[in-house]
């Protein structure tokens, strides 16, 4: 993708990131949190790298509490403590909107920590954003794969929000590819990074699943268990209330009304507050006494049940006809609200039925009763009958996703007890070990990417570093190559290969106090007539020819061997007497002479030599030079190819 094509995209995706956000109904920090990362990548991308890095260091600052909240234990901090700062701040908010769910709040951190790092991949940048992009798809997934039976609590973000984040990561991810994508370290650092970011988000998912789940069944456990409370509850209640009719089976006459007052107030007053009414109903449905008193229930002594509550009258006729204890259904009291009027038969000693002894619960009254010792922020707890809610307790506002339901059997009337628990309390009640859990795993991620990354930068800083190295030694050696390669033609003849003059002088100058001392001064005779005739060519192979015969034979009775000049050579024969060094000259002679060197006119190339020997004192090199110099002049004048000895007046005054 080309630098000018990634920027369109960019700019675009950035562009729909705003749109979204400014969709999103209702502003929450989660909403603001997007906003400030769009704006920080949008100051980088425009290089006002101070304005981005104060944005994400307010947005970062703004998200760290619900990031705290997360992790730190509710012993330490209560969701309670966290909701109630939060409400100190903005009245009437919840956790929702003041905390992005954890995913989300973690990719937000990360990207707003990229650009606070100048998005350097050496400081981890690279690993960050990985983590953004992963937790987004998790949401992503999350969002899209079927809900299971137990719902998660605020998994992810919804709708526009969720899209948002995306285009945030796309346009960061966008941002910093041209710097990112030459850096071959950053691959092989990243994928183990990365996997272990992996890893980390199956484990927490793992664990929160496990965990919700867990407190999914503790809390209908719970409901179950006040369910049972209740129903056992209401078993002492009837038990209690045969008792209170049974007791007039003492009586020869029906109760009067200050027996029926006595008898009922130890009932209602100290045990059951919540039953309406304790009535004693005559054989003609008429209700002739009422316990208590009160302005409920002024209006309902004296009334015939036949006539005003016909709903009961089946119920009612059993009752007073002493076949046995009946209730009615759930109907609309004559107080007003539903209720169940239970009817006990009344017998007198001798088990004939006086009446009937009614009593009238409040289902909303027993509920309150009942549910009083519960905390209204734990749940909201209704009771139900074919969809009609007939009482409820509890906090309506932010409940949870949860709704159990039980049946609760009122002795013969089913009642469907359905329980809410706030989100508030699950969320204070979920453990915080899967936050603790991907964020351990998360800063791990970081440490291995900046492990790996520094290693493997140092590690190709130490291949570079051998690499110039070896430069640097092939560097010296090629200099020192041709260093000696100029030290050796400083004292050799590039032609022959064998020592030059100024280098003969040298090896001369360490054998001045060799005796005797022996030079041998050749010149190739008519040498000339060979360039000139067979040309240089020839000319120099004959030169690279009687050099090698000079220094072959010379190196073998332990002299050197010398190009002098021109067609000059000069031999050194240190320890050589007179005698002897003309015996090595003549074999030089001969073999040059043999080698068949030939000139145009078919005749051997020969060699002229002239002999000079120093035997004590200290030698003066120029007459030595000069009388061997005499001695092949005498030698070509008396015509050539021969040795001819110095003056011995010359060589003993050098």
């Amino acid at each position: 993708m080309s630098t000018r094509l990634a920027g369109i995209v960019w700019a675009l995706c950035l562009a729909l990131c705003v749109a979204i956000i400014g969709l999103t109904p209702g502003a929450d920090l989660t909403t603001a949190a997007l906003a400030g990362i769009a704006l920080a990548q949008w100051a980088m991308r425009g290089e006002a790298t101070r304005t981005a890095r104060a944005v994400a260091g307010l947005t970062l600052g703004i998200l760290l509490p619900g990031f705290f909240s997360y992790i730190i234990p509710e012993t330490l901090v209560s969701t309670r403590q966290w909701l109630a700062g939060a409400q100190a701040l903005a009245p009437g908010s919840s956790l929702t909107h003041w905390r992005p769910p954890l995913l989300a709040t973690l990719a937000l951190m990360l990207l707003a920590i990229i650009i606070l790092l100048r998005q350097r991949a050496y400081l981890g940048a690279p690993v960050l954003l990985s983590g953004a992009a992963m937790l987004t798809a998790a949401q992503l997934l999350t969002a899209l794969l079927p809900a299971s039976r137990t719902p998660l609590l605020v998994p992810h973000l919804d709708g526009f929000a969720l899209l948002a984040l995306g285009a945030l990561v796309l346009a960061q991810l966008l941002l910093v590819r041209p710097w990112w994508q030459s850096k071959t370290r950053l691959k092989r650092s990243l994928l183990p990074a990365s996997t272990l970011i992996l890893a980390t988000l199956a484990l927490w998912q793992y664990q929160h699943r496990h965990n919700v789940t867990a407190l999914y069944n503790t809390t209908q456990q719970d409901g179950a268990r006040l369910t049972a409370r209740l129903s056992d509850n209401i078993q002492d209640h009837l038990e209690a209330m045969r008792r209170f009719a049974h007791a007039w089976q003492l009586l020869t006459t029906p109760p009067t009304e200050q027996q029926w007052r006595s008898q009922a107030a130890r009932l209602h007053d100290k045990d059951f507050l919540y039953l309406l009414n304790i009535a004693f109903v005559r054989p003609d449905s008429l209700i002739d006494y009422v316990y208590p008193r009160n302005p409920l229930n002024r209006d309902v002594q004296g009334q015939r049940l036949f006539e005003v509550q016909t709903q009961s009258t089946h119920a009612l006729d059993l009752a007073l006809a002493g076949k046995r204890q009946t209730s009615t259904d759930i109907i609309e009291l004559l107080q007003g609200g539903p209720g169940i009027i239970y009817y006990l038969p009344v017998y007198n000693a001798s088990q004939t039925p006086v009446g009937a002894a009614a009593m009238a619960i409040s289902l909303p009254l027993l509920a309150d009763t009942l549910f009083n010792a519960l905390d209204p922020d734990t749940a909201l707890l209704s009771w139900q009958t074919h969809g009609r809610v007939l009482a409820s307790f509890g906090n309506p506002r932010r409940q949870g996703p949860w709704a159990h339901q039980y049946r609760l059997d009122l002795s013969g009337q089913t009642l469907d007890v359905v329980q809410r628990p706030r989100r508030d309390y699950l969320l204070a009640r979920l453990s915080r070990l899967p936050a603790l859990s991907l964020t351990i795993g998360l800063m791990l991620a970081y440490l291995l990417y900046m492990v790996l990354y520094t290693f493997k930068r140092l590690d190709e800083q130490n291949i570079a570093f051998r690499r110039s190295n070896a430069r640097l030694q092939e560097e010296i050696n090629e200099r020192q190559r041709l260093q000696e390669e100029v030290e050796w033609l400083a004292r050799h003849d590039e032609l022959t290969g064998i020592a030059n003059r100024r280098y003969f002088m040298e090896l001369v100058e360490e054998q001045r106090n060799t005796h005797p001392l022996s030079l041998v001064l050749c010149d190739i005779d008519y040498f000339k007539r060979v360039n000139d005739q067979l040309g240089h060519l020839v000319g120099d192979h004959y030169l690279e020819v009687i050099a090698g015969i000079g220094q072959a034979v010379m190196a073998e009775h332990g002299g050197f061997f010398a190009r002098y000049g021109g067609e000059e050579f000069i031999g050194c024969l240190p320890g050589a007497d007179q005698q002897h060094a003309r015996h090595v000259a003549e074999t030089l002679r001969q073999r040059v002479y043999q080698r068949a060197l030939l000139h145009a006119d078919g005749h051997n190339v020969s060699l002229s030599a002239g002999l000079v020997t120093h035997t004590t004192g200290t030698p003066n090199m120029p007459r030595l030079m000069q009388a061997a110099d005499d001695a092949l002049y005498r030698a070509k004048q008396r015509g050539r190819n021969r040795i001819e000895n110095a003056d011995n007046a010359s060589v003993s005054d050098a």
